[in-house]
């Protein structure tokens, strides 16, 4: 609820003033299966769970919290996806440009383009592309009276990671 979420240099807002919330959306799995790495949309910080701990029906929501692990403050993100060497990789919706995270947590821009227009879903192929998807969320009406309307053709990029 603290974080101020920035696109086109000012606040994301409704049409009606208040600030735009999503809880948890970017949602991603290690790929050893070991991991469920998620995020906040309109915050930069990340969390992951142990699979073997949402796989216990037996604990309680407050039992699985408690093996909540913050990870850091990375960035905002619609979606998130692991590559087959463990890096994972975020569209940040605030500066146009995908981020990966390695296993050690550094962090590296892999592009920044002002048409990655809010980069929202991705695949990783095992030859190394990835894709994504650009919905322009920030542009729908809801949040714009007349000035950033969603332009078609809505866009899908490929583009092949470093070390593949």
């Amino acid at each position: 609820p603290f974080y101020k979420f920035i696109i086109y240099g000012k606040e994301f807002k409704y049409d009606y003033g208040q600030p735009v919330k999503f809880n948890s959306d970017g949602i991603a799995l290690t790929p050893n299966g070991k991991y469920v790495y998620y995020k906040p949309l309109t915050d930069d910080r990340l969390y992951r769970i142990q699979t073997k701990y949402l796989k216990n029906f037996s604990l309680s929501t407050s039992q699985i919290a408690l093996h909540v692990e913050f990870v850091g403050h990375f960035t905002t993100t619609d979606g998130m996806i692991f590559d087959k060497k463990g890096n994972l990789y975020l569209g940040e919706l605030e500066n146009s440009r995908i981020i990966r995270i390695d296993e050690n947590g550094k962090v590296t821009t892999v592009i920044k383009d002002k048409r990655l227009i809010w980069p929202d879903s991705y695949a990783v192929t095992d030859d190394g592309y990835l894709y994504i998807s650009c919905s322009q969320i920030q542009k729908q009406p809801e949040y714009n009276t007349s000035m950033h309307l969603p332009r078609t053709p809505y866009t899908i990029y490929r583009l092949k990671l470093p070390g593949y």
